[in-house]
């Protein structure tokens, strides 16, 4: 098994984004799962090795291991909630959206 990566303070700042968007399945508390599949086909990461910290979506501890999770019951969990990639594409979206409301924030706070 290789290292363990250990994140840039950039990387860390999105991982705290994307654990506080809640999980995306029931939005309770979540922790950020590292995705295996991009959906291009080409298996992405293998058994042992982590993908990119950019490459993660929230979940709460339950849907992340617990009995019907993504990791221990995959087919079922993306049959009923989306593939790996999909659920990454909708946690790229909520934070383009928290970002783009945060920069609105600001803009009219700036005016005052």
């Amino acid at each position: 098994m290789g290292k363990k990566k250990v994140a840039s303070i950039k990387e860390k700042k999105h991982l705290e984004l994307v654990a506080s968007l809640g999980c995306l399945i029931c939005q309770q508390p979540a922790i950020c799962h590292h995705i295996r599949n991009l959906g291009d086909n080409k298996g992405n990461v293998g058994v042992g090795k982590r993908s990119s910290h950019y490459h993660t979506i929230p979940l709460c501890r339950d849907h992340h291991v617990g009995s019907f999770s993504i990791h221990n019951t995959k087919r079922q969990f993306e049959a009923m909630y989306g593939t790996e990639a999909e659920l990454l594409h909708k946690t790229l979206n909520e934070i383009k959206q928290l970002e783009e409301s945060n920069n609105l924030f600001n803009f009219y706070a700036e005016e005052k």
